[in-house]
């Protein structure tokens, strides 16, 4: 049974946000404002802050690893923590800094949650924690591989596995998006579309993407918090398909009519230890090295319904996804295409 809204969204008034100037941070903030809720939100520095006053947020100034951050919060009566903060480096030579920030700052927030008494605890995990065999589709109870693909995988996988052993006294709701889309993004997945829109014979592998709209993303996140049961997780994830599949998409949708180069994956996965040679003494270190390759000729494939399900999320249709997200390209001049 799905809980009536408001009744939910009475008991979780007041809530603390994390990363909230991200890219799943922001629209989740103004959701939460607008459905109600006094929103208090972690910020580093004054950079954000009009943002923030904005949508009438209060400003808790510290990072996630600062003890302040309680004594700010203590009179406030959190109801609940949305963990959204997070790193995602590449190609990092020392990646101790995203480990740092994914797992022990989690582990910080957990233990404020449990100083806070407060009733539930919403951690934005990641779909790459699934670990899924090349080719299968992965979901909550898929079994990991073992081996990671990148020390971002490695590093929340290990976060959300504390997590859950975490000795909490509050309900816990892990969300594990896949790649977040839509207006707004221009990397990751948003950044091989724009590339392609942008040439006429754009060089492509091969590969499957899973998806999920940053309005899926800030619902799912949500109904978490109304709806996600107790040490659960749930994937988000609005579509997946093969790269040609969405090319052919992109066609029949768009007024491009380019055509793509399909690049071997045998070749690319051979020139990832010579792009880790090259990346140590060059800048390229932080574009393309091993693990990024590894993750692109993987591919990854997901399965999001047990968030339909459970936690009532109707996910965007894949053809919305591009007219919509082209439409924001166009209208920030990153492409110039014609939606049909």
């Amino acid at each position: 049974m799905l809980y009536p809204i408001f009744n939910q969204r009475m008991k979780y008034k007041n809530i603390f946000l994390t990363g909230s100037t991200g890219v799943v941070g922001k629209p989740l903030l103004k959701k939460l404002i607008n459905e109600g809720h006094n929103v208090y939100a972690l910020s580093r520095n004054k950079i954000n802050d009009k943002f923030l006053i904005s949508n009438n947020t209060e400003i808790i100034r510290g990072d996630l690893f600062d003890d302040d951050i309680y004594s700010q919060l203590q009179k406030k009566s959190i109801n609940a923590i949305f963990h959204v903060a997070g790193a995602n480096q590449k190609c990092q030579k020392d990646p101790s800094s995203m480990f740092r920030t994914n797992i022990k700052g989690t582990k910080q927030m957990l233990e404020l949650g449990n100083k806070l008494n407060i009733e539930k605890f919403i951690y934005t995990s990641s779909a790459v924690t699934l670990g899924e065999k090349k080719g299968s589709i992965g979901n909550e109870d898929s079994i990991h591989r073992g081996t990671f693909l990148s020390d971002y995988e490695e590093s929340k996988y290990l976060a959300e596995e504390k997590a859950f052993s975490f000795n909490k006294e509050f309900e816990f709701v892990s969300i594990n998006p896949s790649s977040v889309q839509g207006p707004g993004r221009i990397s990751g997945t948003a950044k091989l579309l724009i590339s392609t829109l942008n040439k006429k014979f754009p060089p492509l592998i091969k590969s499957s993407v899973s998806v999920v709209d940053i309005d899926d993303c800030t619902e799912g996140h949500y109904l978490g918090l109304i709806n996600g049961k107790n040490n659960e997780r749930y994937v988000l994830n609005s579509f997946r398909l093969d790269i040609d599949v969405l090319i052919e998409n992109l066609k029949a949708i768009t007024s491009w009519n380019g055509s793509p180069i399909y690049i071997s994956k045998q070749l690319f996965t051979g020139l990832g230890p010579l792009f880790d040679i090259f990346g140590k003494f060059t800048s390229l270190g932080g574009v393309i090295c091993g693990e990024t390759i590894r993750v692109l000729t993987h591919g990854h494939l997901y399965d999001g319904q047990k968030a339909e399900k459970e936690l009532g999320l109707n996910y965007t249709s894949i053809d919305d996804f591009i007219s919509k997200t082209i439409s924001w390209l166009n209208s920030e001049k990153l492409t110039k295409v014609d939606i049909n």
